[in-house]
């Protein structure tokens, strides 16, 4: 069944399934909880039980996975079923025919631009909620990213969400409930996802076919994601063709890492950022293990230092160098990374 392929979620899934199985629906749902541990995956399939055209998987409050309503779903052409992300943002934004020549390209760059779901997009999807169903079945819209909708955004969505028509459902993805407008969660049912174990995060990258160097130290430095353990797999190969390794690093390796960043600015700012995180999650463990109280006073300081590196990231600070003064810093403290 297909919320069984969603691993380390069992108690928002069967949630999800009494949902189904009662119909008792609200008229939006809140999905929170940290970045890559299968909130839009359950989102979709959710969609499709409440869709499935096989009434025995409805009443286990599952989806068939088989039928043409779970299949066109799963391929993102039913017209019932709206999912909003950046990337369907970014089509809205090209106003070119998907066939014509150059259309992927531009799609490409249109996506590497988005950082907010803007009030336009809002308005094209709410416009979509007050059509009449064309199967005849729940209307379902997903909206990726919920944190990023701005003023303007928000509350064009606002009445949209408190009163829906019948058999419609909102969904909102956030991996940053706090910061989101008390209007837009007071009318939302909160649902949360946790973060997954290193074993659950193992696994899914084994079978979805994911390629790390290091399967071990992608799930430790994951962060409880499976996105954070495939961010950790390129911030272990920064970090390792820069001369990091199990007996510590040479005096030129943050000089190294800083080289090693890409040379698009807002992709080295995600570069950075992970390689920081790496460091910071290394930097707890020592921190755990510590041998006294002043090794862990000098680590804790440490930690602060480098969440305020992680800040300074983000705003209109050199990537580059910021990560090389970070990492310079690590000197003395005997933080193992890998």
């Amino acid at each position: 069944m297909p919320f069984a392929d969603i691993l380390g979620q069992e108690k928002a899934s069967s949630y999800l399934k009494n949902l189904v199985r009662n119909q008792k629906v609200p008229g939006a749902l809140l999905f929170y909880g940290p970045d890559g541990v299968g909130k839009a995956k359950s989102a979709k399939e959710f969609a499709k039980a409440l869709n499935c055209q096989d009434p025995q998987a409805r009443q286990n409050g599952d989806a068939c996975g088989h039928c043409a309503s779970c299949q066109a779903i799963e391929k993102g052409t039913h017209p019932d079923v709206t999912f909003v992300d950046f990337v369907y943002q970014a089509r809205l934004e090209v106003k070119k025919d998907f066939t014509s020549k150059g259309y992927e390209e531009e799609l490409e760059k249109e996506i590497a631009k988005q950082q907010h779901i803007s009030v336009d997009t809002i308005r094209d999807v709410t416009a979509k909620s007050q059509q009449k169903s064309v199967q005849g079945g729940w209307k379902v819209l997903i909206v990726d990213h919920a944190q990023t909708m701005q003023g303007a955004a928000a509350n064009a969505l606002l009445k949209f969400i408190e009163e829906p028509p019948a058999k419609t459902l909102w969904i909102l993805i956030t991996d940053k409930r706090s910061v989101m407008l008390r209007t837009i969660l007071s009318r939302c049912q909160p649902l949360a996802f946790a973060p997954l174990s290193p074993e659950i995060i193992k696994q899914i990258l084994t079978q979805t076919g994911t390629e790390t160097e290091n399967l071990e130290l992608c799930a430790r430095y994951a962060g409880g994601s499976v996105s954070g353990a495939v961010k950790a797999d390129g911030a272990l190969t920064l970090l390792a063709d820069a001369g990091f390794g199990p007996h510590g690093c040479s005096p030129q390796g943050p000089a190294a890492v800083a080289a090693g960043l890409s040379r698009t600015l807002v992709t080295a700012r995600k570069e950075a950022q992970a390689a920081l995180d790496v460091t910071i999650a290394a930097l707890h463990e020592a921190w755990h293990n510590a041998p006294d109280e002043r090794v862990r006073r000098a680590l804790q300081n440490a930690l602060k230092r480098f969440e305020n590196y992680k800040r300074s990231i983000s705003r209109n600070v050199s990537p580059a160098l910021v990560l090389e003064t970070a990492l310079m810093g690590l000197d003395g403290l005997n933080v193992r990374i890998f």
